[in-house]
């Protein structure tokens, strides 16, 4: 009894004993399971974190280059130039050759250089927007003196202390303004009997048959006309103004009409001296051309010469005078290029904005009717402003044939203005790039010498991607008063 007793006690702590030994192993598993999963979840974030940190270190690495190279780009300085630099440059660098001159028309006016005859001339300067000075209206100060408003009229005047009348009118093309000076001819299609208060309708017809308007008969574009009328008409003087249908209605000038200036009288198309048939062979007489040039801005100078001469003084007692017969086919001649272009010195800029049928020839022989028919000695022609690739004219791109930049060498309608006017030429890009900046006392930068390089005018010049702001017009005056004294019109 006894003995079952104690073998059975015994059977009982040995079950009990391996229930607990099970109970742990079964607890040390659990818990080593458990530890098994937390460190693989543990490794997964871990590999998480570490891959979205790389890959936010590579995203931020380049934001952060990107956002270097625009701050460079934005930020790059444009360095000044020590002047021996500069001289380096234009020494061995820049092109000087120049291109092939176009082929010149068959003229009458040469190149021929008559010597200064002394006498006291004003000064007309005939032109559009780059020569009424749109642009000019920013603040500029050249070596300390204020330029603000400053055309190139206007410089040439401080110069040359000669009155100097600022013939622009913004978007005229090479036609309108060669009428305005006096190098194309117009005539009246009809007999006319006016006087000064009987007014008569009438068609103007220009040198190639064609009918001719205009905005300004007066000729005086920018600049005040002085005295009253427009047009001088077989010797007499008229108000001119447009009317329906493309005519005009003309009248004799009150207190003016019989006191006639310096025109001459009956002067028809019959007997007045105008370009041949063969040299107006294909001349572009379309007035109507929408200029190719932007308008951006009028001028805002205010004129600062003193008239020094009444082209037409009215007569201290007013004659009578009654009705006045004018044949068919009567020249009418602006009254800025009977007082003017007869008598003063000419400087001619003409050709921007076309009017000239994309015929270099043409464009030649409307200069040359000018200073004919004016009979004028003393002239200066101005060379276009517009930069190479970017001006309107395919003859002015910016390569050589062998396709290295033009610089400073003549293009090839710079080289056939030189070669159809001589030492009259004033070149105005090549002086502009060569002395432009140092007659404003501007500093040379790294983007002005590879602009030279092109044959491109420095920017701080310009006002847009044609026009001059003051300091540019400052130096383009300065350029041509030094023209000037070269020719001995001025000292």
């Amino acid at each position: 009894m006894n003995r079952r007793n104690t073998m059975h006690r015994y059977a009982t702590v040995v079950a009990i004993a391996a229930v607990v030994v099970v109970s742990l192993a079964i607890t040390v598993l659990v818990i080593k399971n458990r530890n098994k999963v937390r460190k693989a979840a543990d490794n997964d974030t871990s590999a998480s974190q570490v891959t979205t940190q790389i890959t936010t270190q590579e995203e931020t690495t380049a934001q952060s280059e990107e956002d270097t190279q625009e701050t460079e780009v934005e930020t790059t300085p444009i360095e000044i130039v020590q002047d021996y630099v500069v001289e380096g440059f234009f020494e061995n660098e820049i092109s000087t050759e120049d291109q092939e001159a176009l082929e010149l028309p068959p003229r009458q006016l040469t190149s021929e250089f008559i010597p200064y005859d002394g006498v006291k001339r004003n000064i007309s300067y005939y032109g559009d927007s780059m020569v009424a000075g749109a642009g000019c209206a920013g603040e500029a100060y050249a070596n300390g003196m204020d330029i603000t408003g400053w055309t190139s009229p206007r410089t040439i005047q401080y110069f040359t202390h000669i009155n100097t009348y600022n013939m622009g009118v913004s978007g005229e093309n090479s036609y309108q303004i060669a009428f305005r000076a006096g190098g194309i001819g117009v005539y009246i299609d009809r007999d006319i009997t006016i006087s000064e208060s009987q007014t008569a309708l009438a068609r103007l017809i220009d040198d190639n048959g064609d009918v001719f308007t205009s905005s300004d008969y007066s000729g005086y574009g920018w600049d005040t006309n002085p005295d009253a009328g427009t047009m001088y008409i077989n010797g007499y003087l008229c108000d001119v103004e447009n009317a329906d249908d493309d005519m005009v209605s003309i009248k004799l000038t009150k207190g003016y009409a019989a006191y006639s200036g310096s025109a001459e009288p009956k002067q028809t198309a019959k007997n007045i001296a105008f370009l041949t048939e063969k040299e107006t062979e294909g001349k572009e007489g379309d007035t109507s051309e929408v200029p190719t040039e932007t308008q951006t801005e009028p001028s805002t100078e205010v004129p600062t010469e003193t008239q020094t001469e009444t082209p037409t003084e009215m007569p201290s007692e007013i004659p009578t005078i009654g009705n006045v017969d004018i044949p068919e086919g009567t020249r009418a001649v602006t009254k800025a290029a009977n007082d003017r272009s007869a008598k003063d010195i000419l400087i001619l800029e003409i050709g921007s904005n076309g009017g000239w049928g994309d015929n270099y020839q043409q464009l030649i022989l409307q200069y040359d009717s000018i200073i004919l028919n004016a009979g004028c000695k003393y002239y200066i022609i101005v060379g276009d402003t517009d930069d190479p690739g970017t001006s309107a004219d395919i003859h002015q791109g910016e390569y050589n044939e062998d396709g290295s930049y033009v610089g400073i060498g003549d293009t090839a309608w710079e080289a056939a203005l030189r070669e159809a006017y001589g030492d009259h030429f004033f070149n105005t890009r090549t002086y502009m790039i060569q002395h432009g900046l140092d007659d404003c006392g501007l500093k040379t930068t790294t983007q002005d010498l590879d602009d030279y390089l092109r044959g491109n005018i420095s920017k701080q010049l310009r006002y847009d991607w044609t026009h001059f702001n003051a300091y540019g017009y400052y130096s383009k005056g300065k350029g041509i008063y030094q023209k000037g004294v070269e020719l001995g019109y001025w000292s």
